[in-house]
């Protein structure tokens, strides 16, 4: 039997400046460990599931399946690069039995920003629940977003065939958004704030589209329109690193100017725009409205020329609204009968002084009827996350009527609420004059899909901004 020892992580994680894809396991094997490389044991599924997977540069099937040894652990690390793979373990160091995962104490964890201060890393897969659980623990908050767990490869996890772990790591592996009305329904801890308000809502309009080089956020109530077009991003796709991995587009998060121009190109060549008919507000949580026109572009140079203003409107085609978001909430506004469009971001303190309103309202001075108008409430942190204290309650009752109180909010302690902008944005729209019928919801929970996604709280302020889109075509 195998004695409790103290041991170390001997050899170094594998990773190369544009890796996208991180993949933690949880403390090297008896056998990984022989080999000085990553997943020594030739049960261990590992290596056979990744050339399943990604195989598509040529690489010989035995060079990659086989146990790693010296004729091909350099192979293996080619094929993880032209791969964008990176691997590493949670823990560095810790008592362990052999390779007992389940014996492991006195854990020390890895010096995670050692790769994610040097990469383009996405998003973070763990191999296993003892990597989840240890993940959770350590790295988590370190890393500022979730970990997708694989089930694990390990000769242990016998349950599971190659064939079926094929298929769950390929369908792992691929971009997917996560709605809020699941995470509600297969969580007995959590719930909305009202459950009963979204029964009759649009809560799913918003879906990912993978067809362009960049993913993005598309919208399913424009798609019967021909005038408009509009999207959200993701953090998948760009050039920034650490935190701000991969696709940071604000101007704020201490990114280099060069790689805010390359990411914003990156972005308008998928979105079909250009840095010339982009006009972003300088957002400062207000209700301030402003037309925009291309005088207003960010330009080459990618500067803002907008100063304090929240939301933006135009009449004019091919000039592209922009705002930045990592929480707060992105909504959407299009009149397809004078075609208008505006868009605002609203934090809380945007929405409790009523920015939506304001929208509708320069929307009609401009010809719109309100009940022509179509709205998205986008992709941001629902009341199932938005935990605020009692002051801010306390300006959404002197804002809303108490009647709907109960959708807006509810206590969890003495000091503390849970608060559904969602729900407080629909309110102020119906009382502005918009259709119910006309209020959609991307039902894209930012917290919730923080794999993917810049959460602020999630992260803890150690993150990029993530953008939405319209445009008149």
């Amino acid at each position: 039997m195998a004695e409790l020892k103290k041991q170390t992580h001997t050899f170094p994680p594998e990773f190369h400046s544009d890796s996208r894809i991180l993949i933690l396991g949880s403390f090297p094997s008896v056998m990984s460990r022989n080999a000085y490389f990553y997943y020594g044991h030739k049960q261990n599924r590992f290596w056979k599931i990744l050339y399943r997977i990604f195989n598509s540069n040529g690489f010989k099937e035995d060079d990659i399946t086989n146990a790693p040894d010296a004729n091909n652990i350099n192979i293996k690390k080619s094929f993880l690069e032209k791969n964008h793979i990176a691997l590493w373990d949670v823990i560095d160091e810790c008592m362990i039995e052999g390779s007992s995962d389940s014996s492991i104490k006195e854990v020390v964890p890895v010096d995670i920003l050692k790769i994610l201060n040097n990469t383009c890393i996405e998003r973070i897969f763990v191999n296993g629940k003892t990597a989840e659980k240890y993940y959770k623990k350590y790295l988590e908050k370190i890393c500022g977003r979730t970990a997708v767990c694989l089930p694990s490869s390990s000769p242990a996890n016998a349950a599971w065939s190659l064939d079926r772990l094929e298929k769950e790591w390929r369908k792992l592996f691929f971009p997917h958004i996560k709605y809020i009305k699941d995470t509600v329904l297969n969580s007995k801890k959590l719930n909305h704030v009202n459950p009963d308000f979204y029964l009759d809502k649009d809560i799913t309009d918003g879906y990912l589209d993978t067809s362009s080089d960049i993913p993005l956020i598309k919208f399913h109530c424009l798609e019967v329109f021909d005038g408009v077009d509009a999207c959200f991003t993701t953090r998948l796709g760009g050039v920034s690193k650490g935190n701000l991995s991969s696709l940071n587009l604000g101007f704020a998060r201490n990114d280099s100017i060069e790689n805010l121009k390359k990411n914003y190109s990156l972005v308008s060549n998928s979105f079909g725009t250009n840095l010339n008919s982009i006009v972003m507000t300088d957002q400062v949580h207000s209700a301030d409205i402003s037309y925009a026109d291309f005088e207003h572009a960010i330009g080459e140079e990618c500067t803002l020329k907008f100063k304090s203003t929240d939301g933006l409107y135009t009449d004019l085609k091919g000039l592209t609204l922009s705002a930045t978001f990592a929480d707060c909430v992105p909504v959407y506004f299009f009149d397809p009968k004078k075609n208008l469009i505006a868009m605002i971001h609203s934090g809380w303190k945007g929405t409790v002084e009523q920015i939506s309103k304001n929208t509708v309202d320069n929307l009609i001075t401009h010809g719109s009827n309100p009940s022509d108008i179509i709205t998205i409430v986008g992709p941001s942190m629902s009341g199932v996350f938005y935990e605020v204290t009692e002051d801010v309650i306390n300006r959404f009752k002197d804002a809303y009527d108490e009647a709907l109180w109960q959708d807006i909010f509810k206590q969890t302690d003495k000091t503390h609420y849970h608060l559904d902008m969602w729900a407080a944005i629909y309110h102020t729209l119906v009382a502005s004059g918009v259709k119910t019928e006309n209020i959609h919801f991307s039902g894209i929970c930012t917290y919730d899909n923080a794999d993917m996604m810049f959460s602020h709280r999630r992260s803890m302020g150690m993150r990029g901004n993530m953008n939405g889109f319209i445009k008149l075509l």
